[in-house]
């Protein structure tokens, strides 16, 4: 990915309106978000599953929850760090939601959703 900047962030009804409505959602602390990609120095991946969230940052390395397994093939929805912390201050909410539309997930953070991703695999770093 070399430096590449991933993500674009919207108004919600921008997201909604291209990427269609929210299928299913995940909530998490906008304070221990920060705090997990502190941890990461370029990129930041989510999945949900079964109503759980996953955090990885590069290399396919867990950031959350500690002590779950990730498989090799598990696609995740893969950021910029500098994307998500934009959101975040844009957002300004204390709560963030990942989010699984159609075809994309999403992140959003007040009135602001974050789209624009690759996913890991095959695009990893």
């Amino acid at each position: 990915m070399a430096d590449e900047i991933i993500g674009k962030i919207f108004s919600k009804e921008e997201a909604d309106k291209n990427y269609g409505p929210v299928l299913s959602s995940v909530k998490i602390s906008s304070s221990e978000l920060k705090a997990l990609i502190s941890k990461s120095n370029k990129y930041v991946m989510f999945n949900t599953k079964d109503g759980k969230l996953s955090i990885l940052c590069e290399g396919r390395v867990l950031l959350y929850p500690a002590g779950f397994s990730v498989k090799a093939d598990e696609k995740y929805a893969t950021y910029s760090k500098s994307k998500v912390e934009e959101l975040l201050n844009s957002g300004k909410a204390d709560t963030t939601v990942v989010e699984q539309r159609k075809e994309v997930m999403s992140v959003t953070n007040g009135q602001y959703t974050m789209e624009i991703m690759n996913w890991c695999p095959p695009f990893c770093s």
